[in-house]
């Protein structure tokens, strides 16, 4: 599924032929659905993002803006903030496509005890009621559509992936996939 998801992200980064209009600061309050992949955590995460006007610096990786984004899960699961940079491409009048990269922090659980024997209750009900994340650093990749509603609001849909890859850490690696909607506020457009 990963790779599926870069290999989409990639062809539509060659393929748009023009980036979305300077958007501004933004600020974003969504909903999504937890743990697609694995259905071993749930609830809903609420989340909240800012993202910010894309300064001259890095024109020359296509203009990105940079963003700030919490996830929190409504059952007191795993949560995550995560920071990277935001790529936004024009697909029709009012819509975008947005490809966001960067790293997270998670307050989920790692692993479990190698030590613990099979049958300790706590071992059981980590394995069974939490996803294991690997890391407390996740790379933090995810695609969205955003439909303008008016000058400055949005509505949008869209899928995030938080793992380690093997390459931020080796081992556990159960990642979580999330999908949800959003609403945003753009300012100085």
């Amino acid at each position: 599924m990963t790779r599926w998801l870069m290999a989409a992200s990639a062809l539509a980064l060659v393929s748009t032929p023009a980036l979305a209009d300077d958007r501004g600061t933004e600020f974003r309050f969504g909903v999504t659905a937890h743990d697609l992949a694995d259905h071993v955590e749930d609830g809903p995460n609420y989340t909240i993002e800012a993202l910010f006007e894309t300064p001259d610096f890095l024109d020359f990786i296509g203009s990105p803006r940079q963003y700030i984004y919490g996830s929190f899960n409504s059952n007191g699961l795993t949560n995550f903030g995560a920071t990277g940079f935001a790529w936004d491409f024009a697909v029709a009048e009012n819509i975008s496509f947005e490809f966001k990269t960067g790293l997270s922090y998670n307050d989920g659980v790692e692993d479990i005890d190698p030590n613990a024997p099979p049958g300790d209750p706590n071992r059981i009900r980590l394995a069974t009621t939490r996803a294991l994340m690997g890391n407390s650093i996740l790379f933090h990749n995810s695609i969205g559509l955003d439909m303008d509603v008016s000058y400055n609001w949005a509505v949008g849909i869209y899928y995030e992936h938080i793992s380690h890859g093997q390459i931020l850490a080796s081992g556990r690696n159960q990642a979580l996939d999330n999908a949800g909607v959003r609403v945003s506020y753009r300012f100085g457009r």
